[in-house]
């Protein structure tokens, strides 16, 4: 568990004598906050708490407290409100509870690895991350959730592109190269993260009901610490991408996007919270990369590890390997090895700039904040090879041949992007050689002006109906400028002078 959820200060504090847990918010910086359906809805939640019994504080476990009554008034000591105006997601009730020394019965603790008998006796979970692993599910989740949300945006400006026309030769904006370079792209990363989204939640769901059917405690520790390390990352560093992507899009529209009528900006505003909940970005990339740190530790000392990480006990071969100059073909195995080659060079680094401080009397809170940066920055090129890997692993089981030329173009932009924006960590690693530089950036242009050509029948993939898209100007049947300017003028007094008479007329008779 992070040291941001130890310090949560709501406590549940067990009474003997009425066999009864007693729920309190200590502090108004105790307060649950962005609570969903917690403001005017829910009637239960599940307050994760700090367990209290004979004044001695035994760690975080999860409690079931009901909210409200039948008719909507709330339980005794509870108070519970909205949060209030937000920039998005204006249909999802986030809320506010406090609690005010709330009983609840011993049994409304959830109790399959830890428990407090009737007597007040503890038993403590093997490890305290168990009680972190419930969130673990919504994390694993934004996988399917950042490809969704971006698929409608890129649609909109994907067929706007192919609508609409401008230059001397009248040209469709998809035949830019500024555009080719900005939306494909992100076509590719779509179909990456949603191809990695769906592996990930299926392996998950295997994982973890095979660990609970045999009651495997070790086994549930481990798929737990797994999973955590590697949604953590890819929650960030997909996240991220996300949001600067709706930002490239929009500015691909030009001055439409900016219309809320074209969906691009609601879908922006609902995209937004993304980066921080289900944990800020920054927090998570920090336990990706200290999960990362301790396995490549464990690696360099000989020991062998196992998972998502396996290939750190190889750490000594990958770097003696084979490495893409930028000329040889682009086998999509030997790009895979170059971001396992970066990723274990520059884990290897930390692991070496943290001893060395620990070394010379730095706590471990000082060298890490000392080093955060490039820790975080040392979890992308793990992440981006997780993915490369997943999505290859599920382009090979597919049979159509049409579709593998499509979806390997995909893949090898969306590998061609990322040495890309990784390039100056290949070249300090000395990866590349300076020169190798031009032929990539070639393969790159190559590649988006190649995957151009199947742009609007991949997002009509998407089969996202233009009732969803909600924007005119995506629509499906191209006829985007007759209901664009339809849907602006059914808009309330869109035309006529309604402030005329009250704000305007009295400036025009006056002495200014």
């Amino acid at each position: 568990v992070s040291k941001q959820s130890t310090g949560i200060e709501t406590t549940a504090t067990y009474d003997r004598t009425s066999r009864e847990f007693i729920i309190h918010t200590t502090s108004l910086t105790g307060t649950k906050w962005w609570i969903g359906l917690a403001g005017h809805t829910a009637t239960h939640t599940l307050a994760l708490s700090q367990l209290v019994i004979d004044n001695k504080t035994l760690g975080l476990h999860w409690f079931l407290v009901p909210l409200r009554n039948r008719d909507g008034s709330f339980k005794p000591g509870v108070t519970c409100g909205s949060v209030g105006a937000k920039a998005g997601r204006h249909g999802l009730d986030n809320g506010w509870i406090q609690f005010s020394n709330v009983r609840i019965p011993r049994e409304n603790m959830l109790m399959r690895w830890s428990e407090v008998t009737p007597d007040g006796d503890y038993t403590a979970l093997p490890n305290q991350s168990l009680s972190y692993s419930s969130l673990l599910v919504e994390r694993i989740w934004l996988m399917l959730v950042v490809p969704l949300q971006l698929s409608s945006a890129i649609t909109i400006s994907v067929r706007y592109g192919a609508v609409r026309r401008q230059g001397r030769s009248n040209q469709q904006l998809l035949d830019y190269q500024t555009h080719q370079t900005a939306l494909m792209p992100i076509i590719a990363a779509i179909f990456a993260f949603h191809a990695t989204g769906r592996s990930l939640i299926k392996s998950w769901k295997d994982t973890i009901h095979s660990a609970l059917e045999s009651s495997n405690k070790e086994s549930i520790l481990n798929a737990s610490s797994q999973y955590h390390s590697i949604s953590s990352g890819l929650k960030a560093w997909t996240g991220w991408f996300g949001a600067e992507s709706l930002e490239t899009i929009r500015r691909s529209m030009g001055g439409h996007a900016y219309s809320q009528y074209n969906a691009i900006s609601v879908i922006t505003a609902d995209y937004g919270v993304i980066t921080t909940g289900g944990g800020d970005n920054i927090v998570l990339a920090q336990q990706c990369a200290s999960h990362l740190v301790k396995s490549m530790r464990s690696a360099m000392e000989g020991k062998h590890v196992t998972g998502f990480v396996s290939y750190f006990s190889d750490y000594e071969s990958i770097l003696s390997g084979r490495r893409w100059d930028g000329k040889a073909g682009f086998e999509p195995e030997i790009i895979i090895d170059a971001f396992r080659w970066l990723s274990v060079s520059m884990l290897m680094r930390c692991v070496d700039r943290l001893s060395r401080d620990l070394t010379s009397g730095s706590s471990w809170e000082d060298a890490w904040n000392f080093h955060q940066t490039e820790l975080v920055e040392s979890t992308r090129p793990h992440c981006c090879y997780f993915v490369l890997k997943t999505f290859l692993d599920d382009i090979n089981t597919v049979t159509d041949e049409s579709l593998v030329r499509v979806l390997k173009n995909l893949w090898s932009l969306y590998a061609l992007t990322n040495v890309k924006q990784m390039l100056d960590r290949f070249l300090e690693f000395e990866y590349f050689r300076p020169e190798s530089v031009l032929t990539i950036r070639k393969l790159f242009l190559d590649l988006c002006a190649t995957i151009r050509k199947d742009a609007v029948p991949l997002v009509d993939a998407f089969n996202i109906p233009d009732w969803v898209l909600k924007a005119p100007l995506g629509r499906s049947d191209g006829n985007i400028y007759t209901k664009y300017f339809e849907r602006v003028n059914r808009a309330p007094q869109a035309i006529g002078t309604p402030y005329w008479d009250k704000e305007i007329a009295p400036l025009l008779k006056s002495n200014l």
